[in-house]
This record gives C-alpha cells, sequence and structure tokens, in this order.
C-alpha cells in the first residue's frame, strides 16, 4: 500500500508466502465441509518426492452438505518416516486429528494394490480397522 505502486510481488519468498497461505485456506474450508458431513472416507498413497523424501497425499471422500453432490478433495501431503503399515496408519490417524477431523466418522479407506498399503493383516487398512472398527474395507485404485 505505500510503494506507490511499484510492488510486484514477483519474488519467490512472497510467491511461496501467498501460496502456502492460499492453501491454508482451502484446507480450512475443506476440513469444516468435512466437519459438516456424517462420515467421511480417505484416499491416501505414498510417493517419493524429488529430494527423496517419502511422502503420503492423504485426500478425504464425503458427500457435500446440502447439494448431496459427493467431493473428493486433497488435504495434505505428509513426510513419512515409517513406511510400514502401522507407521503409515498411525501418520494418517495422527494427520486427521492434527486437522481437526473426528477419526470416529471415518468410515471408508481407499489405497493404491500395494502390500503395505491393503495388507489383510498388517497393512495400513488391517492397522486402522484394528482401531476403528467402523471403517469400511478399503476400496483400492491404481
Amino acid at each position: 500500500m505505500n510503494s506507490g505502486g511499484r510492488r510486484m510481488c514477483t519474488s519467490s519468498i512472497i510467491q511461496n508466502e501467498l501460496m502456502n497461505t492460499f492453501g491454508h485456506l482451502i484446507q480450512s474450508q475443506i476440513v469444516r465441509n468435512v466437519r459438516k458431513s456424517n462420515f467421511y472416507s480417505v484416499l491416501s498413497d505414498e510417493t517419493t518426492d524429488i529430494i527423496q523424501i517419502e511422502q503420503f497425499s492423504l485426500c478425504v471422500r464425503y458427500v457435500e452438505d446440502q447439494k448431496y453432490k459427493i467431493r473428493d478433495d486433497f488435504l495434505t501431503f505428509v513426510p513419512v518416516y515409517d513406511v510400514t503399515g502401522a507407521g503409515l496408519a498411525n501418520t494418517v490417524l495422527e494427520t486427521l486429528s492434527i486437522l481437526g477431523l473426528d477419526i470416529k466418522k471415518m468410515r471408508g479407506q481407499g489405497y493404491d494394490g500395494a502390500a503395505t498399503m491393503r495388507g489383510q493383516f498388517r497393512g495400513v487398512q488391517a492397522s486402522i480397522k484394528e482401531k476403528l472398527p467402523l471403517s469400511l474395507s478399503p476400496l483400492f485404485f491404481t
């Protein structure tokens, strides 16, 4: 406001601050929408980013309150250090709690076909199902 119109906001620091701020605002709105819904499902997958850090992408599927429209929304990337089924399950549940979502409302899980994710006895879905028996059998995607 004090720059006399010369300010362009093109520095990488300013651009990163803007992206982080908008990302947080969008994430907060998605969390509010999910909270309004009676139930939700989690869709997630792990990947390694360009600097070789294991990351977990976390998405939610829920019914939009008044429109009865099914929504699939991205929530966040989470760095992971324990890539076992139990470790990834804890990452999912902790992240949902940190975001302010009630994990007792989770009714579905969606993963790719990897054994760590969908393993019947030691995979992410089995670990979550053990803690939250009402979370339905997982949906698998490729």
